[in-house]
This record gives structure tokens, sequence and C-alpha cells, in this order.
């Protein structure tokens, strides 16, 4: 390993796996501390042997794998929009096959949780399965190496790189709500693109493999991982109200109306999942009753986050935890207090941090 890529695995690899440890060890729970241990593996075999046999399983999993690949790529380049990381910059000055092989081997190194799993995944794959494992194989490289290049894209143009999903002016919408979903729609298309992605995949999945009339908690349950990959647009609700909206702290307005506002705000987040859901209901209530429970859950995350002084290294810890109470809450036909202990926290929160948060972030 040259100079390079040592620079590149201690400026890169290890920040990121700083920042996603608690959503890796989440996953890691998930996929082999949910599963007695005398079961595990004909589990995973099962879970493999599922995923290529079913087309729609096959597509979350090449979905989930991609948002991944966007996730690492979004990151990387965070990171390199910072001061000090431009002396990658001068350290990229070297030929460009010997750059793009640098940039492959920081992005392989964080791709690393999806490729020892997909080890086992080949050691079935290629003995029963071998066009859709070279298959799955490729899109493993292409992801890979559209992330390099993207890396590279952006060393070599020297900070000025820049991309969009789209290219459309989205008119702006009145009142406060208004301003929070116009600067969604306008500026945040594809973090918007990348958690209804995965949720509506997710949703997607669920009811292929459920009929109509289940158990409602199969759906709420489902519904979790759906906010919680909502989760990171709060910090983006938050970093985009102390840039532009300190000002609206100001207006004489009710802290009530202010809790409105974010709780209908991230009810209408969830509006396409929330459509999508209906296909899946038993009762024509309980739609509002997953709305009720997107407010609240996303209003208290959002009221966490006014914390001064707060360490953002244990923010995933928080979502740990909130998970895994809203999980055993659903789990024991508790939605709807649940929502009303979150909405009342919440509230509660935001008359004591609301105003207070601005006083000592400025000072």
């Amino acid at each position: 390993m040259n100079a390079v890529a040592r620079i590149l695995i201690k400026s890169v690899v290890i920040p990121f796996y700083r920042s996603h440890a608690g959503l890796l060890l989440f996953v890691f729970l998930l996929m082999f501390g949910t599963v007695e241990s005398n079961q595990l593996v004909n589990y995973h075999r099962s879970l493999i042997e599922g995923m290529f046999t079913s087309g729609a399983f096959l597509a979350f999993v090449c979905v989930v794998w991609t948002l991944y690949s966007v996730k690492i790529f979004l990151y990387v380049i965070a990171l390199f929009k910072k001061p000090e990381y431009r002396f990658l910059t001068d350290a990229m000055l070297i030929p460009a096959w010997s750059r793009f092989m640098n940039l492959s081997v920081s992005v392989v190194a964080c791709f690393l949780p999806v490729l020892v799993y997909s080890v086992f995944i080949y050691a079935i794959g290629f003995r029963e399965y071998v066009t859709l494992s070279f298959g799955l194989l490729m899109l493993q490289l292409l992801l890979c190496s559209l992330s390099a290049y993207g890396l590279d894209a952006f060393l070599r143009t020297q900070h000025r790189f820049s991309w969009s999903i789209i290219q459309a002016r989205i008119p702006s919408i009145g009142g406060r709500v208004g301003i929070y979903l116009s600067h969604f729609l306008g500026e945040e298309k594809i973090a918007l693109l990348i958690s209804k992605g995965f949720s509506l995949a997710l949703l997607y999945i669920v009811r292929e493999a459920t009929e109509r009339g289940n158990d409602f908690r199969i759906l709420g349950l489902t519904w979790m991982f759906v906010l919680m990959s909502h989760a990171f647009l709060v910090q983006k609700v938050r970093l985009f109200e102390d840039r532009y909206l300190t000002w609206v702290k100001g207006l004489p307005i009710h802290l009530w109306r202010t809790c409105s506002a974010y709780l209908l705000f991230y009810a209408i987040v969830l509006l396409p999942e929330l459509a999508f859901s209906i296909s899946m209901v038993n009762h024509f209530y309980e739609p509002f009753i997953l709305a009720l429970l997107s407010g609240s859950l996303l209003m208290f995350i959002h009221a966490y986050l006014l914390k001064p002084g707060r360490d953002p290294e244990k923010f995933s810890t928080f979502l740990f935890w909130l998970f895994i109470l809203s999980f055993f809450a659903v789990l024991s036909k508790m939605i709807l207090p649940l929502s009303v202990l979150l909405i009342v926290a919440a509230c509660l929160r935001m008359r004591e941090r609301y105003y207070r948060y601005e006083a000592i972030s400025a000072s």
C-alpha cells in the first residue's frame, strides 16, 4: 500500500466507520443477533436462497447496496469539501490510473461490510445461480468504480464539482410548512430520493411477502424502519434552520403553533409511503395512525437535536434506543399511546430548548 492509499485510509475510511459505527452495529445485531445461534447458518442460507429465487427480494438487495454506495460517495464528498481536506488536491497530483486505484481502495474499504457478507452469497450463488451471481458481482464492481470515478472528478476540478438529478424549478409554497417543503423539493432532491427509494422498496417487499388482512403490527414494525430511513432528513431540517431561519424565533408565534407545524410537516414528508400503505391496511383509519406516528417520532428527534452542546457522536445511540423502544411499543399494540407520549415529550423539550438553543449557539 503506497503513501497516498494510507493517507486516504486514515483520513477517509476511519472517519467513515467512526461516524457510522452505530448504524453498522444496528444492522449487525439485526442480521445476527435476532436469530438463535444453532439456527444462524440455516437462517442465512435460506435468506440468500430467497434472494436468488425472489425477484422482488433481489431488487430490494440491489437497491440497498446502491443506496449504501451513494451514502459512501456523499459522505466522502462532504469530507473533501472541508478546508482541512484541501491537501488531497495536491496529494492527488499523480497519474490518472494511480489516482483512480487509490480512490477505489478507499471506496472498497468503506464498502467492506457488504463485500464480506457477499462472500457467503457467492459461495452459494456460484454453485446454483451462476448468472445472477455474476450479475451481482458486476453490480458491486460498477458501484465501487462509479464512486471512485466521481471522487476523482471532484478532486480534479478542485472542489468545483457539482451534480443534480433534476434540473427543474420548484414553485414556492406559502407558510412555515411550505418553507420547509420548498427547501426539500428544491435543494434536497437527492436526500429525498435516497430515503424514498429505500422506504418504498421496503414497503413493496413486505406487501409482496404478506397478504392483505395480516396483523397491522407487521406494517407497524416495517414503518419503524421507514421512519429511521428518514431520520437524517431531520438533521438537514435543523441545519437549514440554523443557517436561514433563526429570525423566525423572534416572531410572535405561540409554541403550540410551532409544534403543530413540525408535526404536520413531518407527516407530509411521509405522504408517498402513506399512500402506498393504503394497499396494505385493513381499516381506513390505520394510515392516519401511521401519519401520527411519523409526525410524532420525527418531531421528537427534531426536539432532541435542539439540545445545546449536543455530542454528534451520540446521535446514533439515541436513534438506536428510540428505535428499540418504539419497536416494542408497536409490538405491544401501543402505537397511539407511543405517539401521544412522543408528542408531549417533544413539546416539553421544545418549550425548554427552542429559544435557549439560539441563545447558546449564538454566544
